[in-house]
């Protein structure tokens, strides 16, 4: 689903809140200084800090949520480690939302089934919760979330908490302590999976999880254009004018940040 009235121009907001989410991810609760975002699940924002410029960041709440919204960011470069240290009160710029956003017109009425790889978490998060407040959405909802470790599990009191209206399934890489959930790599758990013939999937990871993932999920029948994956680029501009997300023929930031899989299947680039 794309927004077709997308603003192109910078808008000045404040942050609410900060949490961290672990080593080196923090979540910020943003409200526009004007009005409020329109966004679909799956959109991206620009943010900005004078004196440091601007990343894309996907949103993590949901639209049903008018006064705010919130990012997860990973404190890696310039840019986004001056947004993690950012306070309740400080100001920054938003553009935005862009791009395609997940088809829930298409998953309506469907078994669906989410899986998330690491940071992938974080855009889903905005579907989840959305689902959450749609019960009548979607037929069914099951979640498969693999991390590194338990500590780099995000999210996870609110994923427990979605046994309400979905069925959650947890694993990690590697873990030394106590841990409740599972232990491997997603594809040992592909088969945990109830799998019906007209099944949706959303996934969202680093791209070595969509080249493993994928073909099992091809193993039981899933149809290319009933797999959804969101796809990550370096972009200055968001608009399609830098050229920086292009792969082939098409623009992550036009065309994605969500494709469905057998939009670009067959391009090398693309994963």
């Amino acid at each position: 689903m794309k927004c077709l009235n997308c603003d192109y121009t910078l808008k000045e907001a404040t942050v609410l809140k900060t949490e961290s989410l672990c080593r080196d991810i923090v979540s910020l609760r943003i409200k526009l200084d004007k009005g409020s975002l329109r966004f679909i699940p799956g959109q991206f924002i620009m943010l900005s800090i004078f004196g440091y410029g601007e990343v894309p960041v996907g949103i993590t709440t949901t639209p049903d949520i008018k006064e705010y919204f919130e990012v997860a960011i990973r404190g890696v470069g310039t840019v986004t480690r001056a947004l993690n240290r950012l306070k309740e009160g400080d100001g920054l710029g938003v553009r935005g939302p862009y791009g395609n956003g997940y088809d829930i017109k298409e998953m309506h009425g469907k078994d669906v089934t989410i899986i998330a790889g690491g940071l992938g978490m974080a855009p889903l998060r905005s579907l989840i919760e959305y689902a959450g407040n749609h019960p009548e959405a979607f037929k069914s909802l099951q979640i498969l979330y693999g991390a590194k470790n338990p500590d780099e599990v995000l999210y996870d009191h609110e994923l427990f908490a979605c046994d309400k209206f979905a069925r959650v399934m947890l694993t990690v890489d590697e873990t030394k302590g106590h841990w409740g959930g599972m232990r491997g790599i997603i594809t040992k758990h592909i088969d945990k999976l109830r799998i019906t013939p007209d099944m949706r999937v959303i996934m969202c990871g680093p791209p070595v999880m969509y080249k493993f993932v994928i073909p099992e999920l091809e193993k039981f029948g899933i149809p290319d254009e009933h797999i959804q994956i969101l796809l990550e680029r370096r972009m200055k501009c968001g608009i399609g004018k830098c050229q920086h997300c292009t792969f082939g023929d098409k623009y992550v930031c036009l065309d994605g940040p969500v494709f469905k899989y057998s939009e670009i299947k067959d391009n090398v680039e693309a994963i």
